[in-house]
């Protein structure tokens, strides 16, 4: 039922301090990489992402999305989320301002939407 199906979803989400703290983790990282965007400054925005996106705090977040995404929606947000994010440290890394902020807003859309779909509104801040 939808009823059990929502309880399900409230005990992993209840169970899941460690992966929200993951993507409170983003979600400040990502705002402080656009600021650095905003300012055209692709040095901070590169030492913020960190050299690829085999960093720790990806892989972190990986598993997050993992753990919390039970739809179909949440799993397409992901990989929205992961190719934006590629093109936003390929862009960074390749010094390209214009493509870094196109990656970088696409990144942040694909994330909102996906906290939407995975019922974590109000439980993260700085969205």
């Amino acid at each position: 039922s939808d009823r059990k199906k929502r309880l399900q979803r409230q005990g992993v989400i209840s169970s899941s301090d460690k992966e929200k703290g993951y993507l409170q983790e983003l979600i400040y990282k990502l705002s402080k990489v656009g600021q650095a965007l905003e300012n055209d400054d692709l040095t901070a925005a590169s030492s913020l992402l960190g050299p690829s996106t085999n960093a720790d705090w990806v892989k972190n977040v990986n598993a997050a999305f993992a753990k919390l995404s039970t739809s179909p929606e949440e799993k397409t947000e992901v990989d929205n989320f992961n190719s934006s994010l590629t093109s936003l440290f390929r862009s960074v890394g390749d010094r390209d301002i214009e493509s870094s902020k196109l990656a970088f807003v696409s990144s942040a859309s694909a994330l909102e939407k996906w906290v939407g779909f995975a019922g974590l509104v109000g439980q993260l801040k700085g969205l």
